[in-house]
């Protein structure tokens, strides 16, 4: 790790400091951050500076902070933010009270700008150097205005500056607090000096002194973890991680201050090592080398001193996590502004012209031992994690070159499968020595290789072949690099496979290369046998998969994806350099600005263009990207045509914003016929509307939020069409917009690369000898690929699906004849179970209740004795006290006014208002599901329970939900009861509608494995539905089966399964599935430790939360069955909706974090219950929207399957709120239906029934 010098204190000649801003870090970041991404450098130590960032009491302006974090994003690396270096605002002393408060203020705001931005959890350094700065400020002239040397007699260190160093660790602490309550991922890492104090060689006798002087270096972090000063409210959890500073400086006599100088080798000096060990024995906290450098031509050596010292303390088993050269860049003094010291991995070049900017110039010599130690420190690390297999990518595109989906992939697998990503060889001047490959890291886990050959013939060409092979074997030699998988992104690198032996072999085809302009004329040949080769093959978008899939048993379709946050306007900064230089380049065109940027190749049609620029002189039009494999000369040239080259990825956002309409004018042609453009979603991320021709994947993927247009006038309308958008159709446009972005990240599309390359690894020795792999390299089985035929083809093995074919296959004569594939590992849908630690957690809360005798006999069938009948415990929390549910019925205990509310409200809403000057409610039924709950309940009960609890629910306004859905679940109010219930506490449900069940042993996933031995069919999980032809009456899998059916009955969501039918669904039936509304829920799950003697944490089984937390509900698992706690244990589930109009409020550790600390608000946890295990589920789509379209989608997209005879069944096939029950009898009511549709048609031939579509049911 690196970190870049940020002291911002106004120094003892009252300069006030800006060191970020005066070595030309700020002007300079992404150079910075860049430079140090390509050294290997992942963390980096950013400052904040309080000084600046404060200029008025209580005002916060952190642009400098939201600058820095985006271009560590850009690039790849984690912050650690220093808050306090050394300044405070101009209106903070020191030595003031004010000074705690105040700078709790400041860690708050810092935590919530910075936190929001933090997939990981943020690492904060609050004040730095406790120890210095309080010395600094108590005993020298070194910062103003504090004159600890009012004499100038000289600085001392038997001084230590206790009083302020107690107010400063005070300070922390608020901090630390305040930043918690803000973020409590938030990390906290506490740097102080570590230093040795020595006596003069004729002084022995001043030992003890020494010692106490040494000793001073312990106090702030012995404050912190409340070993002394415990009335400053220090713990152990606060001194969360330890940073320790070592400079040459850092050693001297007592009493004369005389250092032990390091280039002197004085032997008095304590190695780092024993000063390491001294601060890990002492607090045995997760420590760092957090800053060290040298100066001059000494710095390649101290770096190898203090890299040996490190690797000493490990190997006597001191853990020491990390090191951090400080600075990065040069500094200069902080006295004697002209004086460099020159102690950076990069020195400060200063330009004859003092106007212009400073440049950085490499200290080669500590580049390379900063190489060398990061090669073999790792080696030495105490940690015992399983090796990773590398990645060694061949790539015809050069990872400068545009930025797209090999480095998106790649520095997301980086961290996963070390990557080597090896380009095209560069021609070497036979003068400039032999071949060789140059490394160029580009952040954690990914180096780019550069072959340099002295071969004029370009890319992988045979003539390069004898030289890279010899290469390449020896860089993997002497890199001891013997486990790795090889990916392709060309096919003319294969013959390098000859000398390789991977674990597996993966091909990217992101593009169908033999149709670009130049393509080798071995390239086909070559993908040829490159598909035998191949263990695993990802394809582009599906247009590529299709051309692709039959050529391989395992072809996956991975379409490009985006990296919204990049994109997305909220997070540019308009004081930015990038915002600076885009200004530059079209600030001064006019408006309106038409743009477009990506490769410039034959894949554009330039006519459109030189049509485009025609046709609307007044229109800017912005083409940004290099120019290949055309003639620059040969692009149309008009005044309003900018052509202005490629830029920076991080720049891209900013151009972006300047534009008005963005444009993928692509020509139709063999080389665009199968390109997925990454650009599409780039551009909807930016909240812009898009014009395209009519490139199949764009229609296919995107024809719902792009303008297609099929010739030139067409997409000229389609530019003016955009540009005259009214501000309703650019609110939907945007919603639709950003609801198609958040499907796609290429976070997640990383994700499934590593579960492909994972389950192939795994299934390697399993399926090894299944075939002959006699023509197929790595014992590979080249598949023929056959359609097969079943009677009865059921989709996704939820509780519907599994009910429907347990009856469609009862009495069949072969299993065969009917199929159930489910996506996931198990059966189940989202009544699946997990299990971790001895606890068993559901997909949100599940109960058996029915009064159905048929679902109260699969109940029998399916769980035997292993069930338990419990009477419910259901309560609502509110007004800091629980009251049965429902809430209407059950009022007592709640505040007096709150139960005059509800009774006063209820009163009115059936009789009319007690006051009569007050007209009464319109006799009208209620038009939505506000109106309801306002009419039917009263405006009370609304107001305390049913509006905030249905809005945390439905993550919708009420006022879009209509009532059809209600039925028997909301029960509706008696003023008997209300009043009954507020006056006395209500007894517990008695009676058949008070018990419910559920399984004893396994969760709920029991009662859904049940199914498992009675089922007559067969099972194939962890298969997802590509593509359903209801005319071919086919389906396509991602395991490369298509499959062809009599009948198919289908559990999948509706949009899910319209989109899979792409083209085939009509325009009206994409539509309406498009226009399906639903709820996404999280489930953080809790186990929690109980203490002696204790059995649970409540009694009750569910519990609803209608105010301030961030779950809608807690289901109990520990008491829905005691199989579901291990010893001494008792799990929670809390379940927390979430949709486009009302995201999570944060994510991962953050969420668990807020849920616990809710849990504790709330009472259901003590503040002393331990936390044992934590996880989430989430269930992207959980309960569906009842809006008013909703019905006529719904039938729209029902009709539409039914002219098919495909049998839409379950929750959301039929896109109804059904509970477990319900789904039982919607799969048996799907398998008569399907009985009863085949019976009359037993003679006809496979494939004849179910009509031909709407035509044919019209006949």
């Amino acid at each position: 790790m690196g970190g870049f010098e940020g002291a911002d204190h106004v120094n003892g000649q009252r300069v006030a400091l800006d060191m970020a801003a005066s070595n030309g870090h700020l002007e300079r970041l992404d150079e910075d951050h860049a430079n140090a991404a390509a050294r290997g450098i992942g963390v980096v130590r950013e400052s904040i500076g309080w000084r600046l960032c404060e200029p008025s009491p209580g005002h916060f302006d952190l642009q400098r902070a939201v600058r820095i974090a985006r271009s560590a994003e850009r690039h790849g690396l984690q912050v650690v933010w220093t808050l306090m270096h050394y300044g405070t605002p101009p209106d903070v002393d020191l030595f003031d009270e004010a000074l705690v408060p105040r700078f709790a203020a400041f860690a708050a705001a810092v935590a919530r700008t910075i936190g929001q931005r933090s997939v990981r959890a943020p690492i904060y350094n609050l004040v730095n150097e406790i120890g210095f700065l309080a010395w600094a400020a108590s005993a020298t002239n070194l910062i103003h205005p504090y004159r600890g040397d009012p004499a100038n007699a000289g600085e001392t260190s038997s001084a230590s500056g206790y009083a302020l160093k107690r107010r400063l660790v005070r300070a922390v602490l608020a901090g630390v607090a305040a930043v918690r309550a803000v973020d409590p991922r938030a990390r906290f890492l506490h740097i102080e000096p570590v230093v040795h104090v020595g006596t003069p060689r004729d002084r022995p006798d001043l030992a003890a002194q020494a010692q106490r002087v040494a000793d001073y270096q312990w106090q702030a972090w012995d404050m912190i973890e409340g070993r002394i000063e415990a009335e400053l409210g220090g713990s152990r959890d606060a001194l969360d991680l330890v940073g320790v500073n070592h400079y040459h400086s850092g050693q001297w006599e007592v009493g004369t201050e005389r250092r032990l100088r390091w280039h002197e080798q004085d032997p008095r000096r304590r190695p780092l090592s024993a000063l390491l060990r001294a601060a890990w024995l002492r607090y045995r906290r997760p420590l760092i080398l957090a800053e060290t450098s040298h100066v001059g031509v000494g710095r390649a050596d101290w770096l190898h001193d203090m890299a040996s010292e490190v690797r000493a303390a490990r190997r006597a088993g001191v853990p020491v996590d990390g090191l951090c050269l400080y600075p990065l860049v040069d500094r200069h003094d902080w006295n004697e502004p002209d004086h460099w010291h020159r102690s950076g991995l990069w020195d400060v070049a200063h330009p004859a012209d003092p106007t212009a900017p400073l440049s950085r110039r490499l200290c080669i010599d500590y580049a390379a031992a900063l190489a060398r130690w990061q090669r073999i420190l790792p080696e030495d690390s105490t940690t015992t994690e399983t090796p990773m297999s590398h990645l060694i990518v061949f790539s015809h595109l050069r990872w400068a070159f545009v930025y797209q989906r090999p480095q998106h992939l790649m520095v997301r697998l980086g961290p996963h499968h070390p990557v080597l990503f090896i380009e095209e060889p560069v021609h070497l001047d036979p003068a400039d020595g032999p071949a060789r490959i140059d490394r160029i890291p580009k952040g954690p886990g990914v180096d780019v290789l550069v072959p340099r050959t002295p071969i004029a013939a370009g890319g992988f060409h045979d003539d390069q072949l004898p030289v890279l092979k010899p290469l390449l074997a020896e860089y993997l030699r002497s890199h001891a690099i013997d486990d790795y998988l090889v990916w392709f992104y060309t096919p003319m690198a294969l013959p390098l496979l000859s000398e390789l032996r991977p674990r597996a072999v993966v091909y990217d085809c992101m593009d169908e290369l033999s149709a670009f302009k130049d393509a080798p004329r071995q390239l086909r040949q070559r993908e040829t046998a490159l598909m035998k080769a191949a263990d695993l093959v990802f394809t582009g978008g599906p247009a590529l998969y299709e051309a692709k899939r039959h050529l391989h048993p395992q072809v996956h379709c991975l379409p490009s994806s985006v990296d919204a946050a990049h994109f997305a306007p909220a997070g540019l900064a308009p004081t930015s350099d990038a915002a600076a230089e885009a200004e530059r380049l079209q600030g001064a065109l006019p408006g309106p600005r038409l743009g477009f940027f990506g490769v410039i190749d034959e894949r554009l049609d330039t006519a459109l263009v030189d049509a485009l620029a025609r046709a609307r002189p007044g229109w800017q039009i912005v083409m940004i990207g290099p120019v290949v494999k055309i003639d620059p000369a040969q692009l149309p040239r008009h005044p309003n045509l900018h052509w202005l080259g490629m830029q920076p990825y991080p720049m891209l956002p900013h151009l972006m914003a300047g534009w008005d309409v963005c444009l993928m004018p692509f020509a139709l042609n063999e080389a665009t016929r199968f390109i997925s453009p990454t650009k599409t979603l780039e551009y909807l991320a930016g909240d812009k509307p898009v014009v395209s021709t009519a490139v199949p994947d764009v229609v296919g993927l995107y024809g719902a939020v792009v303008r297609i247009a099929s010739d030139h006038a067409g997409f000229i309308a389609a530019c003016e069409a955009a540009l005259a958008e009214p501000e309703d159709a650019r609110a939907r446009r945007r919603e639709a917009s950003r609801e198609t972005v958040a499907q796609s990240s290429w976070d997640r599309a990383a994700q499934r690369v590593l579960e492909q390359i994972d389950a192939m690894t795994r299934s390697a020795a399993r399926h090894a000898g299944e075939a002959d792999a006699s023509d197929a390299p790595h014992g590979v089985p080249v598949v023929k690929r056959t359609v097969r035929h079943v009677r009865h083809l059921v989709i996704g093995a939820g509780p519907t699906g599994l009910a429907a074919a347990y009856h469609l296959a009862q009495g069949t004569s072969a299993p065969a004849q009917t199929l159930l594939v489910e996506r996931a590992d198990t059966v189940g849908g989202w009544c699946r179970s997990v299990t971790q630690q001895g606890y068993t957690f559901d997909h949100a809360g599940h109960i058996m209740f029915s009064n159905d005798a048929y679902v109260l006999d699969m109940y029998e069938r399916l769980l035997g004795d292993n069930v338990h009948w419990q009477n419910r415990e259901a309560w609502v929390y509110s007004k800091n006290v629980y009251t049965r549910y429902p809430f209407q019925g059950s009022l007592y205990g709640l505040p007096p006014a709150v139960l005059k509310e509800c009774l006063v409200g209820a009163i009115e809403a059936r009789f009319g208002p007690i006051d009569s000057h007050q007209s009464a409610p319109p006799p009208t039924p209620p038009a939505n599901f506000e109106e309801f709950i306002d009419r039917v309940w009263g405006k009370g009960i609304a107001k305390h329970f049913a509006t905030p609890y249905n809005r945390k629910l439905w993550a919708v306004p009420l006022a879009e939900m209509e009532t059809s859905w209600l039925g028997g679940r909301v029960p509706l109010p008696d003023l008997g009861q209300m009043i009954e219930g507020a006056l006395e506490p209500t007894p517990a449900p008695m009676g058949p509608n008070a018990r419910f069940g559920y399984p004893l042993r396994g969760g709920f996933q029991a009662l859904m494995d049940g199914f498992l031995p009675l089922l007559e069919c067969e099972l194939s999980v962890r298969t997802s539905v590509l593509h359903v032809s209801p005319s071919r009456r086919t389906v396509r899998f991602d395991d490369g089966r298509s499959i062809s059916f009599d009948a198919l009955v289908s559990t999948m969501p509706l949009p899910q399964l319209v989109q899979a039918c792409g083209d085939e669904a009509p325009a009206d039936v994409q539509a309406a599935a498009r226009g399906l509304r639903h709820v996404a829920v999280r489930c953080v799950n809790l186990g929690v430790r109980l203490p002696a003697g204790r059995e649970r944490l409540t009694d009750k089984h569910w519990i609803y939360y209608p105010e301030e937390t961030v779950f809608h509900r807690i289901f109990v698992q520990g008491n829905a069955s005691p199989h579901n706690n291990p010893p001494g244990g008792f799990g929670l589930t809390c379940e927390i909706t979430y949709g486009p109009s009302k995201p999570l409020p944060c994510d991962g550790e953050a969420l668990t974090a807020r849920a616990i600390a809710d849990c504790r608000a709330v009472g259901i946890l003590g503040p002393d219950d331990e936390i044992e295990c934590a996880n989430q589920v989430d269930m992207p789509c959980a309960y569906v929207i009842y809006d008013h379209a909703r019905a006529a989608n719904v039938a729209c997209i029902r009709d539409w399957f039914a002219s098919f005879g495909i049998v839409l069944a379950g929750r959301y096939s039929e896109w109804e709120y059904y509970n477990s029950d319900h789904a039982f009898i919607a799969g048996r009511r799907a398998a008569v239906q399907v009985q009863a549709a085949l019976a009359p048609a037993a003679a006809a031939p496979a494939g004849a029934l179910g009509g031909g579509g709407r035509a044919a049911a019209a006949r």
